[in-house]
C-alpha cells in the first residue's frame, strides 16, 4: 500500500508565558490600558499590577460580570479608546475569565467612532479605517482557552431574539498570553468546576472534529485526561494548589487544540441553555457531551478508537463512564434523541456553523 501524505496545518502566533509567578514577569515599555474582571483580582493583586505597570498604565476599566454583550463592549470602547488614541501602539491588557478576554479582543480594534461597533461585530467585518492594538491576555480562570484563540463571543441582546456573535478577524490572536495558575486560586469552586467542564468540552470537541490532526489529538487527549483526573480532586480539597495548576495546564492545552479545530456540536447546543436557562457555559456544554460522544462513535470508527483512549479504564464504554463522572459532579446529561422535537433540534444544530465541524455532520464544514 502506498504511503499517504499527511498535510498538517498549524498557525498560532501567540507568545505564551506559563507557570507559577508569570504575572511577576510583566515588563512593559509601552503605554497600556487594562481591562480587568473586578471579581477576579484581589486588592493585593491589583496593587501589585498597578505598581508593575507604573506610569505605563494610561487607562483602566473594570468588567463587572455577566454576559459579554454588544452594549458592554461598546461601553468599554467609550471608556478606553480615548486613552488608546493618544499614543499609537498602546497595548490592551486583559485579566479575567473568558468573557473579559473576549471583550478585550473586540476592544483592541479601535474604530473611528463607537457608532460603528455594533455593525462591525454583527457582520464580523472590519471597516476600512481602524487601528489594531497589541493585546496581552492573562486568564484568571482555567477553562476557556481564550488567551490562545482568535475568536471572541459577544451576545447581541439588542435584537430579539438575542443571538450569539462570533468575532473572529483573521489576525485576532493576541500577541502574548501569560498563564499563571496562581491567578486561579481565588476562583470559587462552582465557577472552577464549570470552567474545567469547558476545558473538557474543548478537548472532546477537538477530538470529534473534522479538522482534527495528530497534534490537536495529542493536546486534546492530554487535556481531557487531566480534567477527568483532577477536577474531582479539586472539589474534594478546596484549597488544593496542585489540581488548580493541573487544570490551568489542561485549559491551555485544550485551548491550543481548539485554536486549530474550533468547537463543534456540543457548543452549538450549549448556547440556548446559556441564554434561556442562564446556565454557565461550561455546564451548558457538558450536559451534551455523553450524547455527542455516542454520535461520534457511530459516525467514525477512527474517532471511536480515539475517544476510548480518554478513560484509562476500559471496563465500560467511554460515554457511559463520562455520564457517571458528570453525575458525580452534579451535572445531569441530556439527550435529544428521545423525542421528535429533540431530534429536529439536533438535526438543525448539525447544520449550524459549529455543528458542521462535528465528525458526524452530513454537511461539509465551512
Amino acid at each position: 500500500m502506498a504511503a499517504q501524505t499527511l498535510h498538517l496545518g498549524w498557525h498560532n502566533p501567540v507568545r505564551i508565558t506559563w507557570g507559577h509567578g508569570a504575572l511577576h514577569t510583566l515588563a512593559l515599555e509601552q503605554a497600556t490600558v487594562v481591562l480587568a474582571d473586578r471579581a477576579a483580582l484581589s486588592p493585593a493583586q491589583e496593587s501589585l499590577l498597578r505598581k508593575q505597570l507604573g506610569s505605563h498604565c494610561v487607562g483602566w476599566a473594570w468588567y463587572e460580570g455577566g454576559l459579554a454583550t454588544v452594549e458592554k463592549a461598546r461601553q468599554l470602547c467609550r471608556a478606553l479608546w480615548p486613552a488608546m488614541q493618544r499614543q499609537t501602539g498602546t497595548t490592551v491588557m486583559a485579566l479575567g475569565g473568558g468573557s473579559t478576554l473576549d471583550l478585550a479582543k473586540a476592544l483592541r480594534y479601535r474604530l473611528a467612532d463607537t457608532a460603528l461597533c455594533a455593525r462591525t461585530w454583527r457582520n464580523n467585518e472590519l471597516p476600512l479605517v481602524f487601528e489594531r492594538h497589541p493585546l496581552w491576555l492573562l486568564p484568571t480562570t482555567a477553562g476557556t482557552g481564550s488567551e490562545v484563540t482568535r475568536w471572541a463571543t459577544l451576545w447581541d441582546t439588542e435584537v430579539q431574539p438575542a443571538v450569539k456573535l462570533s468575532w473572529s478577524p483573521p489576525d485576532g490572536f493576541a500577541e502574548r498570553a501569560l498563564v499563571d495558575p496562581d491567578l486561579t486560586l481565588s476562583c470559587p469552586l462552582p465557577q472552577s468546576r464549570d470552567c474545567a467542564l469547558d476545558t473538557l468540552a474543548h478537548a472532546l470537541e477537538s477530538l470529534w472534529n473534522k479538522k482534527r490532526n495528530p497534534m490537536t489529538e495529542a493536546l486534546a487527549l492530554e487535556a481531557a485526561r487531566i480534567v477527568i483526573a483532577q477536577l474531582p480532586l479539586l472539589l474534594q480539597a478546596q484549597d488544593a494548589h496542585a489540581p488548580r495548576i493541573a487544570l490551568a495546564r489542561a485549559s491551555l492545552l485544550a485551548g491550543l487544540a481548539m485554536s486549530q479545530t474550533q468547537t463543534a456540536l456540543a457548543h452549538a447546543l450549549s448556547y440556548d441553555l446559556t441564554l434561556h436557562e442562564n446556565m454557565p457555559h461550561g455546564h451548558a456544554c457538558a450536559v451534551w457531551l455523553p450524547m455527542v460522544w455516542e454520535l461520534a462513535q457511530e459516525a467514525s470508527s477512527a474517532c471511536a478508537a480515539l475517544l476510548e483512549r480518554v478513560f484509562q479504564d476500559a471496563s465500560a464504554p467511554g460515554a457511559r463512564q463520562l455520564h457517571q463522572w458528570l453525575l458525580g459532579l452534579d451535572v445531569s446529561p441530556r439527550d435529544l434523541r428521545t423525542t421528535l422535537d429533540g431530534r429536529e433540534r439536533l438535526s438543525l444544530e448539525l447544520g449550524s456553523a459549529r455543528g458542521r465541524n462535528f465528525i458526524g455532520s452530513p454537511t461539509t464544514a465551512g
